[in-house]
């Protein structure tokens, strides 16, 4: 660890002093230096964090299965933990392990503070990868996997691990550097000083981009596995219904408990819930429940038990189905309030697929934004980006121009703050027949533009347009 923090300290002087080292460095250029490279691991996938799952297996027998990219691990019996990432905001998983159950396991993820019974969908042993499904009871933030880049040597990486009850649910932080990398059908950053419990956590640059998944103290490179991955995630998560999500009742709020020590200090009940965000129209909203209220009763029955197992209960009293009716307790500044309203059916957003461009795209809501954590309260997001349309290509190896979870907010500098502004512009735009459409949008806390070339596709170049 020494040598480590010995190494960081030297490449951030050498920065600090413009590559070179004339005279002995002052105490105050090492701190500000190191400080500076403190200040970017911990920024580093701040936007990624609500989208970490730690998946836990409940297992007496020895586990066996196939780590990423397809190479046989041998566990060493108890319980195994895997770190994944959401994958939808409806509840798929994926895991970077191909994971081995009996039917008797007990499978658990725990997203934060919150815990799910969660189930194998669909296990890849050439990739290494698992999908599970959970039923959340408020839309998950999915992590896209589509701003990713190469580690180059001596580079440096951090990954995030997740953490449960034991750790305080938190995110815990590994700095790293590229020492090398290993050929194959998958390429391998090979890394200097991985974490031992990190198994199948992101690993990210500096920028923030996701280089691939943790293994055995190497990266498995994810611009190597994207076209198997895409594939893999699309047969798994495509192969259930819709409607079954679709049905479910909802609320409209996002509900989290509330922590055990800050109820004690300020004197309030430890088995509650904080309502997080409230969405506009929803049932919640228009019975009167706003963001900031402490819900500490459902249906006439107190909440009882803390933290995750509040929530549970908080559930399996309210339940929602569907046209239920439902009464919540509230405390809102001290005073508590009776609020009644009915449970309905989530709504669906309208969308829209541009084949021309080669996206599909759909409206966002508040829920949207607040869940995914947009920059923007306008725009479109891109749900889809097909391959080898003008989203798609780009002169950069490898990289899209467009990816999901973008989001739209102008073509040709016209506003596209829906889908139907949206069709509407691009019907303007498109009977001017232009060669090329400029494309702005956020990704991320970041605005860039795109400029799409529409002669690709096109029948004399090769394409079915």
């Amino acid at each position: 660890m020494r040598r480590l923090l010995s190494l960081m300290l030297s490449a951030g002087l050498l920065l600090a002093l413009g590559g070179c080292a004339p005279k002995a460095p002052t105490v105050a250029q090492g701190q500000a230096a190191f400080g500076a490279l403190q200040q970017a691991v911990a920024a580093t996938g701040k936007a990624i964090e609500p989208g970490l799952v730690l998946v836990k297996v409940q297992k007496d027998k020895e586990p066996v299965g196939t780590a990423l990219g397809g190479m046989i691990i041998m566990g060493g019996g108890g319980s195994p933990n895997y770190t994944g990432v959401v994958l939808t905001r409806e509840g798929y998983i994926l895991v970077p392990a191909a994971m081995r159950t009996d039917p008797d396991d007990r499978i658990t993820a725990w997203i934060g503070a919150n815990e799910y019974v969660a189930r194998v969908v669909k296990t890849d042993d050439t990739l290494g990868m698992a999908v599970l499904k959970i039923h959340p009871d408020e839309p998950l933030t999915p992590v896209s996997l589509a701003n990713s880049a190469d580690l180059a040597v001596g580079q440096w990486s951090v990954t995030i691990v997740p953490s449960d009850e034991d750790s305080d649910y938190q995110k815990f932080r590994s700095l790293m550097f590229c020492r090398g990398e290993q050929a194959g059908r998958y390429r391998r950053f090979l890394l200097g000083t991985a974490p031992r419990d990190g198994e199948g956590a992101p690993v990210l640059n500096l920028s923030g981009q996701i280089v691939g998944f943790l293994n055995s103290g190497a990266v498995w490179a994810l611009n190597d596995l994207r076209e198997d991955l895409q594939s893999f995630i699309a047969d798994a998560t495509g192969g259930h219904s819709v409607a079954e999500e679709k049905n479910r009742g909802w609320l409209g709020a996002m509900l989290a408990p509330i922590n055990k020590e800050y109820a004690q200090a300020h004197k309030l009940p430890a088995s509650a819930l904080w309502v997080l965000q409230v969405s506009a129209g929803g049932p919640a909203a228009l019975a009167g429940v706003h963001a900031g209220d402490l819900v500490t009763g459902a249906n006439g029955q107190p909440l009882r038990l803390t933290g995750l197992r509040a929530q549970d209960y908080f559930i399996k009293t309210l339940r929602p189905r569907v046209n239920n009716p439902f009464e919540l307790t509230v405390l809102r500044a001290g005073q508590p309030l009776t609020l009644k309203g009915k449970i309905t059916r989530r709504p669906e957003l309208a969308g829209l697929r541009a084949e021309d461009l080669g996206v599909a795209v759909q409206d966002i809501n508040d829920t949207e934004v607040y869940a995914r954590n947009l920059a923007s309260t306008a725009g479109v997001l891109v749900t889809e980006v097909v391959k080898g349309s003008p989203a798609a290509m780009s002169g950069t190896f490898r990289k899209s121009l467009l990816a999901e979870s973008d989001l739209i907010v102008e073509l040709n500098g016209q506003p596209t703050p829906s889908v139907m502004a949206f069709n509407k512009v691009l019907d303007a735009v498109r009977r001017q027949h232009p060669d090329t459409v400029l494309v702005k949008y956020w990704r991320g806390p970041e605005t860039s533009y795109a400029a799409l070339n529409m002669k690709i596709g096109e029948k004399e170049n090769g394409g079915a347009r």
